[in-house]
């Protein structure tokens, strides 16, 4: 029932500890909000109790997470597929420059933990034989992409993704360092690393 303008700010007739209240009608923005929510909450009994098959939404929980799966089941089988990179040793001085370059920079942070003339620090040594997880091309691209997040090393040993060219150049870079014989060297961890093949 809307109030006539007289019985506007009339007050009722109780208090609480002196506070009194109005009998006003409601804001109509406040009303039609009430509203909504009541023909949004018919919809929705409706559509996800009611129905066999809603007309939106999936029924439940284990329905959504079903379909959840089927749409990237099929995402993911329908995306282009990317060949495998060629790995290919780079022996020019420009390639192993931008590896190098790469290897030290502040964006990837190799040399953080395996030193600037690769002799290993918190990582472990690059310049000998004896290999953790592999010393081919392949394993080296594989293993800076990977990281080792379970003994600190990130992908790309910041997270900070490398294009597949500067992946490369900086595992042709690390290949290329092989032998170097820095000063200092961190030691074989014996029982870790393994006799590079």
């Amino acid at each position: 029932m809307i109030m006539s303008t007289n019985d506007k700010d009339r007050l009722l007739d109780h208090d609480a500890d002196g506070i009194k209240e109005f009998d006003n009608n409601l804001p109509r923005w406040w009303l039609y909000g009430f509203y909504l929510t009541m023909v949004f909450s018919v919809v929705y009994m409706v559509n996800y109790h009611v129905l066999e098959t809603p007309m939106f939404g999936q029924r439940g929980q284990i329905d959504e997470y079903d379909s959840e799966v089927k749409h990237w089941e099929a995402a993911i089988a329908s995306a282009p597929k990317k060949g495998p990179v060629k790995a290919t040793l780079l022996t020019d001085a420009a390639s192993l420059e931008k590896g190098k370059a790469i290897f030290n920079g502040t964006n990837n942070l190799c040399s953080t933990c395996h030193r600037e003339d690769l002799g290993g620090q918190v990582g472990p040594n690059l310049t000998d034989d004896n290999w953790i997880h592999g010393c081919s091309i392949e394993d080296i691209m594989k293993n800076i992409t990977t990281g080792f997040p379970e003994k600190g090393m990130l992908p790309y040993g910041s997270t900070n993704r490398l294009s597949d060219d500067e992946l490369l150049q900086v595992a042709s870079y690390v290949i290329s360092k092989r032998g170097s014989n820095p000063p200092d060297p961190k030691p074989v961890e014996e029982g870790r690393d393994v006799p590079c093949q």
